[in-house]
């Protein structure tokens, strides 16, 4: 019975336990905050979007106190006047020294002034009103590019964790070798060499991390949650071909809009100055409410009804000059319209451009992770088997790690070129699904069309020939030496001395660089290594690392010249770095003197750009 009895208090306690945990799951699933909150509370407090909300509102006032003129004023008048008695006839006709009035005021006609203006203050009115929509998809892009980040860099993050465990436990089994007697300690320091690497890419990872949660936080409010929504507004696509998008953008993108608006709002101010060149028609009544008895039959004390005309016939050129200084404004609203266009258009094509470009590089970064994935398995089972080393397998981690690395940042890029797209056709709310509550919309008037002369003119997207590429290749054996066939098994390959393997004396590694810079690209650091293996077997030869540019239409001589002899330094410093000696290297610089190949007259010729490491022979 006891035991019964203590089984069923555990299969209770269980239970409980399971629905405890089922709620509290419940609970966080349905506590989870969506992208579309997100950013509806950034549009909403956001300050920046704040401010140009109420610049917003307080032009819709603006408008109405103008809207005021049409109607009339009423107000009541007390005067007290002490004047000197020159007649003394106490007739009661004498002028009132306390009158008290009601006077009633009502414009009639003021030269379409008013309503010209309340049309002016309507457009200037529109004209915030897409300033706000503008700084809404403006700080909503910011958001998503730190919300992009922050998922980019939760999952480099953890990349870099990974990476730096493997390291870190290889370099320890390298150690182990080396203390036993049975590995060099050359390979110790060489894994020692890659554990920093990967201590110094978890190190970065994790900074951008926290930097991008700080940019995150400073646009949201608070902190981010720990989970964030798997983005999906760019699953609409983009329209078939830069042309179409260009229209949509021009239709709907905020900033050309409101200039558009402007425009309208400059056309009725000069009308409103010109309404000075009519003449004014005003009605008054006045009320009389009671006089002191000195002046209860004078004309001033008397009701009064009148109408007024006011012609403005010279005035000092002022009114015409005043057209003038407005007719200038306008020309100014129809140039920031026309740089609307441009900054739209350069915005909108190239994040069209890197939709498609980014898309079809995901497909060649995806091989090559799939590639360095089954390599770095395959290394491991021949690891097992001999016929690798723990340093093959750190070489395999590496490039792992880099593809992966380089894969993750082609899919967020993507997601981030699709926001920008978006955000330039002012579509990008729409989009996410999210919208800030309270606003008007506003019909599209016909003017908007009238004055929207944006032409939508894309470049050409650039295709490379890849077989043309080939044909005009110089043959490989030119430029690099031919490597000895690799076999499975070791026992198998005949041993060959050194010397009998065809070696060229000329290599072109793949080195890139950031533009108009030296500092060399990431990317780049494979085939330097390899280069630089190259290097050990040309034994104590001296190399010269060459520095080459290509020449554009507005290339400059000696800046291409000092160019290429800091990317030759910076090439050297790398090599000797890696442990080849410094007195067997020498950098030199030869700008764009010596092109390989055909420059364009206007843009240059990427082949041209390379570093060469040339072998000096011995005589």
């Amino acid at each position: 019975m006891n035991n019964k009895f203590n089984y069923k208090l555990i299969t209770l306690a269980l239970i409980s336990c399971l629905g405890g945990l089922t709620s509290n799951t419940a609970f966080a699933v349905g506590s989870l905050v969506t992208l579309k909150e997100m950013v509806e509370k950034t549009i909403t407090a956001n300050p920046d979007v704040q401010s140009r909300y109420h610049r917003f509102l307080e032009s819709g006032f603006e408008q109405d106190v103008a809207h005021g003129n049409f109607l009339p004023r009423a107000d009541i008048v007390s005067t007290y006047r002490k004047q000197e008695d020159l007649n003394n006839s106490g007739d009661g006709t004498n002028i009132p020294r306390f009158n008290n009035e009601l006077v009633l005021r009502q414009m009639i006609f003021d030269g379409f002034a008013t309503s010209n203006e309340v049309k002016r203050l309507g457009h200037a009115n529109r004209v915030r009103y897409y300033e706000l929509q503008s700084a809404m998809q403006n700080t909503t892009l910011e958001f998503m590019r730190s919300y992009i980040d922050a998922n980019r860099y939760r999952e480099l993050s953890e990349y870099a964790k990974e990476n730096y465990v493997i390291h870190k436990q290889l370099f320890d089994r390298i150690h182990e070798r080396v203390n036993a007697g049975v590995a060099r300690k050359v390979d110790l320091e060489q894994a020692s060499g890659r554990l920093a690497l990967a201590e110094a890419n978890l190190l970065t990872e994790t900074t951008n991390l926290h930097d991008v949660t700080a940019r995150m936080q400073r646009l949201y409010g608070e902190l981010p949650p720990e989970t964030l929504e798997a983005p999906t507004f760019f699953n609409a696509g983009v329209e078939p071909t830069s042309m179409e998008a260009l229209k949509v953008a021009y239709n709907q993108n905020p900033d050309l809009l409101s200039t558009i608006e402007d425009i309208q709002a400059s056309k009725d101010e000069i009308k409103t100055r010109q309404s000075r060149y009519y003449p004014k028609l005003d009605l008054q009544a006045r009320k009389n409410l009671g006089v002191s008895n000195d002046g209860r039959f004078s004309a001033g004390a008397a009701d009064l009804l009148e109408l007024t005309m006011n012609f403005n016939l010279f005035n000092g050129f002022s009114d015409q000059n005043a057209i003038k200084q407005t007719a200038e404004k306008l020309n100014n609203s129809k140039d920031l319209r026309d740089k609307a266009c441009v900054d739209t258009r350069q915005l909108v094509v190239i994040a069209y451009n890197d939709v498609q470009q980014l898309k079809e590089q995901e497909k060649y970064r995806t091989e090559h992770k799939n590639s360095i994935e089954n390599a770095r398995e395959a290394y491991r089972k021949q690891f097992e088997i001999g016929q690798r080393t723990l340093l093959d397998l750190l070489d395999t981690e590496n490039e792992y790690f880099q593809a992966r690395r380089a894969l993750a940042n082609t899919q967020y890029d993507i997601q981030t070129a699709f926001a920008r797209t978006y955000a330039g056709q002012g579509e990008l709310l729409n989009k996410i699904g999210a919208a800030r509550g309270g606003l008007p919309e506003y019909k599209r008037e016909s003017y908007m069309d009238d004055e929207n002369v944006c032409q939508a003119a894309s470049p050409v997207q650039k295709t490379i020939d890849k077989a043309a590429l080939l044909a005009d290749a110089k043959p490989l054996s030119s430029t690099i030496f031919v490597a000895m066939p690799v076999a499975l098994e070791p026992a198998k390959v005949e041993a060959k001395p050194i010397a009998n393997k065809a070696m060229a004396n000329k290599i072109v590694p793949d080195v890139q660089f950031e533009p108009n810079s030296a500092k060399i690209k990431e990317v780049s650091y494979p085939a330097l290594d390899n280069a630089i293996n190259t290097l050990k077997e040309w034994g104590d030869s001296n190399v010269e690392v060459g520095g080459h540019t290509d020449q554009s239409g507005t290339s400059n001589a000696d800046y291409n010249q000092r160019l290429s002899e800091k990317r030759a330094k910076a090439v050297m410093d790398y090599i000797v770095k890696k442990g080849i000696d410094a007195k067997r290297l020498s950098a030199k610089g030869y700008g764009y003197s010596m092109p390989i190949a055909e420059n364009d007259p206007r843009k240059g010729n990427l082949v041209n750009r390379r570093i060469e490491l040339v072998r000096e022979q011995k005589k």
